[in-house]
C-alpha cells in the first residue's frame, strides 16, 4: 500500500513536471524565430536554425541505449535534464543566433534522452489496472504544456523580461520537479540486459507493424498535417483566420487522450488501436465534402489530434504491456521514429499534393495512406490470429539447455491472446 502511494506520487510529480518543461520550448521557439525576422534573417534560414533541434532529437534515439547502460537511467535522466535546462537558459539569455545553433543541438539531445527515458518509465510506475490512463495522462499534460505555453506567449508577448522571466521559472520549476524522481523499483528489479547483438532492425522486429502503425499514422495525422489541412482550408474557402483556427482545432483533440487510454484499461488493445485507426480512415475519407461545407474541416481537425494522438498513446501503452528495461527502451525509440517520420513526411507530401491536384490532391493522399496503413494493421491482426501469436525476438540455441544464450533469431511464440497483457521478455533489444 505504502510502495503505490509512493508510485501515485512519483507519477504525478512527473505529470506537472513535464508540463512544466514543456512550456520554455514552446514559448522560445517562436519568440527567437520572430526575434530573427527583424534582424532581416531569411525565412530558410530561420527554419533552418529551428531543425537544428529536431534534427539533434532524432540523433539521440538511437545513442540512448548505449548512454544508459554507461550511466544508468537515473544518470541519464538527470544529465538530460540538467543539460537541457541549461541550454534554455542559454537559449534565453543570448543573443547570437550562431550560439543559438548550437543550443538548440544541446536541447534537441537532451529532450530526445528526457522523453526515451520518460516513456519507460511511465508505464512501469503504473498498475496494470490503470497503465493505459497513466500513458494519456502523460502525453495530455505535454499537449497542455503546448497550449499553456502558446497562451503565455500571447500574454506577455516576446519582448522585454516578461516572456524571460517565465520561461527561467517554467525550467527551475520542471528541474526541481523531476530531479528526485528515480527508476521505477519494478524495472529496477528486472535482470540486468543481456549482451545480446541488438540494433535497429531488432527492436522495429520486436515492435512489430501494428505498434509501428499507430505511431506512424498518429504522427501523420496528430502533427504532421498541420501545415497541409489550413492551405486546404484555403482551397476550400476559409478565411485565413478560419484556415489558421484548424491548427488549433487540431491541438484541441489532441488534448483528448484520456478516453483512448481509459479503454485500452478496459478492452482488448488490439480492439481500441483498429477503433482509432478506422475513425482516422473514415473521417479522411469525408475530407472532399469539404468543398462544399468548409466547417467541416473544423470537426476533422478535431477527429485528428485526438485519434492520432491517440494512437501514439496507444503504440506507447503497448510498449508498456509487453517489454521492461532495455527492451522498454528500444521500443521507445523504434516508435518515436515511426511517429517522427508521419510528423515530418505530412507537411512536405502534403504541399505537394495540394499544388499537384488543389481540391482532390489532399483527400487522395490522407485516405491512400490511411488504408494502406490501417490494411496493413488489419493484415497483421488476421495473421496473430491464424498463428496464434506474435513475431519476437528469441534464441538461436536450444533455451532449455542454454537458458542465457539470447541472440536475435526470430521464432513463433506459444499461443498469445491477440490483445493480452502480458508477452514474452525477449534478449536485450539495446544490448
Amino acid at each position: 500500500m505504502v510502495r503505490r502511494q509512493t508510485e501515485k506520487t512519483q507519477m504525478l510529480r512527473f505529470l506537472v513536471g513535464f508540463f512544466a518543461q514543456t512550456i520554455p520550448g514552446v514559448m522560445l521557439t517562436p519568440m527567437l524565430a520572430l526575434s530573427m525576422a527583424a534582424r532581416g534573417v531569411d525565412a530558410a534560414l530561420i527554419g533552418a536554425l529551428v531543425a537544428v533541434g529536431s534534427l539533434a532529437y532524432m540523433a539521440a534515439l538511437p545513442a540512448a541505449p548505449a548512454l544508459l547502460r554507461r550511466l544508468g537511467e537515473r544518470r541519464t535522466f538527470r544529465l538530460a535534464l540538467v543539460t537541457g535546462a541549461l541550454a534554455t537558459i542559454g537559449l534565453t539569455l543570448s543573443d547570437s543566433p550562431a550560439l543559438w545553433a548550437a543550443l538548440f543541438a544541446v536541447s534537441g539531445l537532451a529532450a530526445g534522452l528526457r522523453y526515451t527515458v520518460a516513456e519507460s518509465w511511465v508505464p512501469a510506475l503504473a498498475s496494470d489496472e490503470t497503465r493505459g490512463q497513466s500513458v494519456a495522462l502523460f502525453q495530455t499534460s505535454i499537449g497542455a504544456g503546448f497550449f499553456v505555453g502558446s497562451g503565455l506567449l500571447l500574454l506577455v508577448g516576446i519582448h522585454g523580461l516578461a516572456p524571460r522571466a517565465v520561461i527561467l521559472a517554467t525550467t527551475v520549476a520542471a528541474v526541481a520537479l523531476l530531479w528526485p524522481m528515480r527508476a521505477p523499483a519494478l524495472a529496477a528489479a528486472l535482470p540486468a540486459p543481456t549482451r545480446a547483438r541488438a540494433g535497429l532492425r531488432s527492436a522495429v522486429a520486436q515492435v512489430g507493424p501494428l505498434v509501428l502503425g499507430a505511431a506512424l499514422l498518429g504522427g501523420l495525422f496528430e502533427s504532421g498535417l498541420s501545415v497541409a489541412l489550413p492551405l486546404y482550408g484555403l482551397v476550400a474557402g476559409l478565411s485565413p483566420t478560419l484556415a489558421a483556427g484548424l491548427v488549433t482545432a487540431m491541438g484541441l483533440g489532441s488534448l483528448a487522450q484520456y478516453p483512448f487510454g481509459y479503454l485500452a484499461d478496459r478492452l482488448p488493445w488490439t480492439r481500441v488501436v483498429l477503433g482509432a485507426a478506422g475513425l482516422i480512415v473514415a473521417s479522411a475519407l469525408l475530407l472532399p465534402l469539404a468543398q462544399a461545407w468548409p466547417a467541416l474541416l473544423l470537426l476533422l481537425g478535431l477527429i485528428w489530434g485526438s485519434a492520432g494522438g491517440g494512437l501514439y498513446t496507444l503504440a506507447t501503452i503497448r510498449n508498456g504491456e509487453l517489454w521492461r528495461g532495455s527492451q522498454l527502451v528500444g521500443a521507445s525509440i523504434v516508435t518515436q521514429l515511426a511517429y517522427m517520420i508521419g510528423d515530418a513526411v505530412g507537411p512536405a507530401l502534403g504541399g505537394l499534393a495540394i499544388d499537384l491536384a488543389p481540391q482532390l490532391g489532399l483527400p487522395a493522399l490522407v485516405a491512400g495512406v490511411g488504408v494502406t496503413i490501417l490494411a496493413v494493421m488489419l493484415w497483421t491482426v488476421q495473421q496473430q490470429t491464424v498463428d496464434g501469436g506474435r513475431w519476437t525476438v528469441s534464441t538461436t540455441r536450444d533455451t532449455a539447455t542454454h537458458p542465457g544464450d539470447i541472440a536475435g533469431r526470430m521464432q513463433r511464440p506459444e499461443p498469445t491472446p491477440v490483445g493480452a497483457k502480458h508477452g514474452p521478455e525477449i534478449g536485450g533489444i539495446c544490448g
